[in-house]
C-alpha cells in the first residue's frame, strides 16, 4: 500500500527533474495526466495530502522516467496546447511552441480586415497556424504538409478541431498541386509559415529538440534560409496585392528574410519580437 501522498510523489519527481535540467510544472503536469484530471486538482490533492491511486501511480513513475531521458512531455501525454485548443503530438511531427503563436497574432491582425479570406499554411506539421487560423480568422485554409508522418498527425488534428480545412499531402513547391486545390497566382490572403530554418551544422541546445523532433522540421540549408529563400518569390506569385506573407524564423535571420521578401517585391517588411523580445516572424505586404 502506498502511504506516501500525491504531494511527496511529485517534489520527489520535481527534484529529479530539476537534476537534469528540467525546471517549471513538468511534474504538476505529468501528475494531473497519469490521475486523468487537471492539474488544479492535484494540487488540492497535494495540500490535502491524498495519495495517488496505485495505477495513476505507476503511470505517473513510468512518465518521470521518461521525462527525466529528455523525452519531451508532449511526447509523454501525446498532447500539446496552443492558443485555444490541444493537438495530438508524437514521433514525426514537430511539437508546437508557444513562440509559434505570434504567427498566428501577426496573420489574424492582417485577416480582420479582409473578406472571405484564403490563407495557405505551408508545412503545417500537427496542423497547429492552420487551426488556430480556421477557428479565430473564419479563414478557408489550405495546409500543405510534405512529411507522410506529420501529415498523419495533421490529418487527426484536423479531422477534430477544424475539419473545413483542405489538407495537401505535397510540396508546397508544387504548382499543380496546389492549383488542384484552388491555390494559383493572385488567389491568396495570405501565406505563412514555420518552416525549418535550423543550419544543418548546428546542433540545437535542447536534448528534446535534437533527439526528438523530426530533422526534416529543423534543418534547411547552409544558412537555414533554403526553404525560405524558396517561398519568398511563390508567395509572391501566389499572394494577392494587398495579402500577407509572413514567417517564423530564428532570432539573427530576420534582416535576411526582410531583404528576401523586398526583393521577391513585397513592401513594408516588419520583423515582430516575441515575448522574450527575440526577433520572431517577419512579414510583408504584397
Amino acid at each position: 500500500m502506498n502511504e506516501r501522498s500525491v504531494g511527496d510523489d511529485v517534489r520527489d519527481a520535481r527534484a529529479r527533474l530539476a537534476l537534469v535540467g528540467i525546471d517549471g510544472p513538468d511534474a504538476e503536469l505529468l501528475a494531473a495526466w497519469a490521475a486523468g484530471s487537471g492539474v488544479g486538482a492535484i494540487r488540492v490533492d497535494m495540500a490535502m495530502g491524498r495519495p495517488f491511486e496505485p495505477d495513476a501511480l505507476d503511470r505517473f513513475r513510468a512518465a518521470v522516467d521518461r521525462r527525466e531521458a529528455r523525452e519531451p512531455l508532449q511526447h509523454i501525454t501525446g498532447l500539446a496546447p496552443f492558443r485555444h485548443v490541444e493537438l495530438l503530438v508524437g514521433p514525426g511531427v514537430f511539437t508546437p511552441r508557444p513562440e509559434t503563436e505570434l504567427l498566428v497574432e501577426v496573420a489574424l491582425d492582417h485577416l480582420r480586415a479582409a473578406v472571405a479570406p484564403t490563407v495557405l499554411d505551408v508545412g503545417t506539421g500537427s496542423g497547429a497556424v492552420a487551426i488556430a487560423l480556421a477557428r479565430e480568422a473564419g479563414a478557408r485554409v489550405v495546409a500543405v504538409e510534405q512529411s507522410p508522418a506529420a501529415f498523419s498527425w495533421a490529418r487527426r488534428n484536423i479531422a477534430a478541431l477544424a475539419p473545413g480545412i483542405v489538407l495537401l499531402h505535397a510540396d508546397a513547391r508544387d504548382a499543380a498541386a496546389l492549383a488542384a486545390v484552388g491555390v494559383h497566382a493572385g488567389s491568396l490572403s495570405a501565406l505563412v509559415s514555420n518552416p525549418p530554418y535550423v543550419p544543418h551544422a548546428s546542433v540545437p541546445a535542447d536534448p528534446e529538440v535534437r533527439g526528438f523532433d523530426p530533422a526534416r522540421a529543423l534543418y534547411s540549408g547552409v544558412d537555414g534560409l533554403e526553404l525560405v529563400r524558396d517561398l519568398a518569390p511563390l508567395a509572391a506569385d501566389l499572394v494577392a496585392p494587398g495579402g500577407l506573407v509572413a514567417f517564423e524564423h530564428a532570432e539573427h535571420q530576420s534582416a535576411a528574410i526582410r531583404e528576401m521578401l523586398e526583393d521577391a517585391g513585397f513592401h513594408d517588411a516588419r520583423t515582430h519580437r516575441d515575448l522574450t523580445g527575440r526577433d520572431r516572424v517577419t512579414a510583408a505586404i504584397r
